[in-house]
């Protein structure tokens, strides 16, 4: 009997949470070189189901990473098939994946192949080493990508790409190739970034390798092509200045150069005129050289033919800012789902760190997914809570924090600490339970260190308010008041009390859910959401209070669109199980009222909502409880209510019949004194609010009382 209704009023675990965020606070899922090789983290990115707000992210400390040895085929190409999986490097100068391919040629060679939509890419180069500085004497085929992609909604931040001819080579997925890239480098010598799609490059920079070679060669058969805003064109080495081309139609090409700095100029024509067949789109407009000044564009061919089909074209590609006003990054990659790769790409603010004893701590910060802690510049940990213990880490080390955006891509470094010397003394924290609402800390854990100040914040749900604090630390703070900052001389014990805030709803979805789902996609709900049960079996419990023991009208609003009725048992801590059924609405956002009747005690309860033989329920959203025949409450002895609570009772003394069982329960809900047939007292327990239930074999009663 004890543990069962103990087990029914335990609720709302106050575990350490963070206060909700953007963000979902999620650490990095495969650290290379920590948890495995890349291998490995291939292989658990495949079967780790990411979606597209939630990527598996890979994360490389610096280094070089032989992946051609490792992952890749015969010719050393490696085929990564895991969609929205985030590939991050600490930097993209020092994290280096490279292979060397053998046999040359554009689909068999590249040091990663893409085949999969929504990968993120950030700080990484990929570098082909099979003729990357030897490309004078490689002959007329050094086809040997750095990457291949066969996907949509690809992103590349601070990517680096280094190879000859081909170096980048794009094609469509099901039809659709769109790729952003922001910042980063591509190198090569030949129609080093080839191929088809929608790829918008913001502000990358493009260096040729070799005289007489093409930037690009596309065959697009997409509406817009390959748009570079903002990027710089380098040589390195100046002889090779002049002698290169913007690009060639590989097959009815589109490339566009807008607001370009070239601080290495194409040659006079700018563009090749013929290869496969004539271009579709060749336009240049505001490009200037590495001192800002006009480029002179007066010889930029415009005509062109195809030397296979024998296509023509006649084109303007000198453009004015008409023309280029609709090759926005918007218009580019929206596509029929408007994405926006720029969400993406953002940065979080870089962390300001100090040492508290020994913990390194920060402010949080809900756009962050996690940080990441390097210790004299390496990788040491990445951690989801704006602290890091020190525990481990040698006096004198240099610590610098980064944090991740929802990609998993590092921002900024954050100010450096020297750690010193700290022998801080840690105390144990107990948060204890209670229904109704939750508890938020600004904790990492369920330790505080010595002169640390602690914050908890309770935050009821729905239909309650708060009610006090208990425990043996509540005595140094302001009871009354739903937040209380502690700071720790010894352990910590706190538990938050909750009661009704006379409103009578409360909402579905801030039950304990078992095989269901808290759902928000079909509006029209009260409250956050709604519960949408699974077949099978399927429950929600949800916390309610009673003013008083008795009957109540329970008003239910659901929506059920299956166009049939569905069943779900209703059951009160006081009453029997009843079977309800939920007549179909006309869709899953018509949501609508139906009454039953049910018994509770009084305070608080739970009511349990469930499926019925397997068979899936109705979307239940929103409780609300009105009195039908209650049996008033009777005061507490010797004490005067106020808001709900009693107070003034220093000892009471209660005396009950013979039959009579007495059961005392703390806030959290944890039996602390029981007597059948004789007199209970309060004496010696803690200050603090306790729930007192009253059996004398007729009926229940329950109130709640404080002692001083």
């Amino acid at each position: 009997m004890q543990n069962n209704w103990t087990s029914k009023f335990l609720l709302a675990t106050l575990a350490f949470t963070v206060s909700a965020s953007a963000v979902e606070k999620k650490k990095i899922d495969f650290v290379v070189g920590v948890d495995g090789d890349f291998k490995a983290a291939m292989n658990a990115a495949k079967s780790a189901g990411a979606s597209e707000s939630s990527h598996y992210v890979i994360f490389f400390p610096d280094g070089e990473y032989n992946i051609g040895s490792l992952t890749g085929d015969s010719n050393q190409m490696t085929t990564f098939t895991a969609s929205n999986t985030s590939l991050v490097g600490q930097s993209a100068d020092k994290t280096v994946l490279y292979n060397k391919s053998i046999n040359e040629g554009i689909s068999v060679t590249a040091t990663l192949k893409v085949s999969a939509n929504g990968v993120y890419m950030q700080d990484i180069t990929l570098y082909n080493k099979a003729n990357y500085g030897n490309e004078n004497n490689c002959g007329s085929a050094c086809r040997h990508d750095a990457l291949m992609t066969v996907g949509d909604k690809l992103v590349y931040k601070n990517v680096k790409l280094l190879s000859t001819q081909d170096t980048y080579y794009t094609k469509l997925n099901g039809g659709k190739g769109r790729s952003y890239w922001e910042g980063g480098q591509i190198e090569g010598t030949v129609d080093f970034i080839c191929g088809d799609g929608d790829v918008f490059f913001e502000g990358t920079n493009l260096v040729m390798r070799r005289s007489g070679g093409y930037i690009t060669a596309s065959q697009n058969n997409t509406e817009w092509g390959y748009v570079f805003n903002n990027a710089t064109i380098t040589v390195t080495n100046n002889s090779f200045n002049g002698t290169f081309y913007l690009g060639r139609s590989w097959g009815t090409a589109r490339t566009v150069f807008l607001n370009t700095r070239m601080i290495a100029q194409p040659t006079a024509e700018g563009w090749q005129k013929n290869m496969n067949s004539a271009p579709k789109v060749f336009g240049e407009y505001n490009s200037k050289d590495g001192n800002g000044n006009p480029v002179n564009t007066s010889k930029r061919r415009t005509y062109f033919d195809g030397s296979k089909d024998g296509s023509t074209a006649t084109l303007k590609t000198v453009w004015d800012a008409n023309d280029a006003a609709k090759y926005t990054l918007q218009n580019v990659l929206k596509g029929s789902d408007n994405w926006d790769p720029t969400k993406l790409t953002a940065q979080v603010s870089a962390p300001k760190i100090s040492q508290e004893g020994a913990e390194i701590t920060w402010a949080d910060d809900n756009n962050a997914r996690a940080w990441v802690i390097f210790v004299n510049g390496k990788y040491k940990a990445n951690v989801i809570t704006p602290s890091f213990s020190l525990e481990g880490v040698a006096v004198g080390s240099k610590i610098k924090v980064r944090a991740a955006n929802s990609m998993g891509g590092l921002g900024a470094y954050s100010n450096e600490v020297t750690t010193i010397d700290a022998n801080a003394t840690y105390y144990k924290v107990t948060l204890g339970e209670a229904i109704g609402g939750m508890v938020s800390t600004n904790l990492s854990g369920d330790k505080v260190m010595e002169g640390k100040t602690a914050t908890f914040t309770a935050t009821p749900n729905s239909g309650w308010k708060f009610a006090g604090w208990s425990g043996k630390s509540a005595a140094g703070i302001d009871a009354s008041k739903p937040q209380a900052s502690i700071t720790a001389a010894g352990d910590i014990e706190l538990a938050p009390s909750f009661a009704g805030d006379g409103s009578g709803k409360f909402q579905a979805e801030e039950g304990a859910i078992e095989n269901g789902i808290n759902e928000s996609s079909n509006a029209g709900f009260a409250g956050a959401g709604y519960v949408n049960f699974n077949a099978g079996t399927s429950s929600v419990q949800v916390p309610v209070y009673a003013d008083a023991e008795g009957e109540y009208k329970l008003t239910l609003t659901y929506a059920n669109g299956s166009k049939s009725t569905r069943s779900l048992s209703i059951k009160g801590e006081a009453g029997e199980t009843q079977e309800v059924a939920f007549e179909a609405t006309e869709s899953w956002t018509t949501y609508v009222t139906k009454d039953v009747s049910i018994t509770l005690p009084q305070g608080a309860s739970t009511i349990t909502f469930a499926t019925i033989g397997g068979n899936d329920g109705p979307n239940l959203d929103q409780l609300e409880l009105t009195a039908v025949k209650v049996t008033q409450p009777e005061p507490p002895d010797s004490t005067t209510a106020i808001g709900g609570l009693a107070s003034g009772l220093a000892d009471p003394h209660l005396e009950y019949s013979p039959a009579t069982r007495v059961q005392v329960f703390s806030a959290t809900g944890k039996l602390v004194r029981e007597n059948v047939g004789r007199a209970t007292s309060m004496a010696g327990l803690p200050r603090g609010i306790y729930i007192l239930r009253v059996h004398d074999g007729s009926r229940n009663t329950q109130k709640t009382i404080r002692v001083k």
